[in-house]
């Protein structure tokens, strides 16, 4: 899909960067790339494409979810019941909270930034790998965007702990309840 570079598409996603590309330059781009990587990439693309799309319908049911606590915090309040106002009031909060990482989680889709598997990792502090200069720029990039709460450096310590393996640096969004999602940010040798 080619997106034009207009103030209505800039509008319509202002975290997006949009680059204006003619079909005929991605046609000769990928005109010599093997069949499988092509619809490697095309999987890839709908998978990501499904999790925005989910991401953004969670997200509008947990604006939603605000909206009618709020509606019963202020009947819980007409009534004068303290419990049920202190109820509502937590569940506001946790729906909060929800939203604020909902809201992360697209900016990160939209950035660009794939979600991987949950690992352990070490913290950047902690981690004994030394980064490539081109890692350090990603992370540098991912830092300033203000997406992530914290990063860490996954590294294989359990199925070869003397051999040297690609560590993989990751972005972190913490949820409620200790949820975490793992954000592909570089790979390093």
């Amino acid at each position: 899909m080619v997106q034009e570079n207009t103030p209505e598409a800039k509008a319509e996603s202002p975290s997006m960067e949009i680059i204006p590309v003619e079909e005929e330059a991605i046609v000769k781009l990928v005109r010599n790339f093997p069949r499988p990587i092509i619809e490697s990439v095309l999987l890839l693309v709908q998978f990501h494409s499904g999790l925005q799309d989910e991401t953004k319908q969670q997200l509008d049911q947990a604006r939603q979810d605000l909206q009618t606590t709020e509606e019963c915090i202020v009947a819980a309040e007409e009534l004068g019941i303290k419990a049920l106002i202190s109820r509502h009031k937590r569940v506001k909060t946790q729906v909060e909270k929800e939203i604020i990482f909902l809201e992360n989680r697209l900016v990160a889709l939209e950035s660009g930034y794939l979600p991987v598997p949950r690992f352990d990792y070490a913290s950047i502090e902690w981690s004994s790998e030394r980064m490539n200069y081109q890692t350090l720029r990603r992370l540098k990039e991912a830092k300033d965007a203000g997406i992530f709460d914290d990063f860490g450096v996954v590294q294989d310590k359990y199925t070869h702990p003397r051999r040297q393996r690609d560590p993989l640096l990751v972005g972190i969004l913490r949820g409620r309840r200790g949820h975490e999602e793992h954000f592909f940010i570089g790979v390093w040798h």
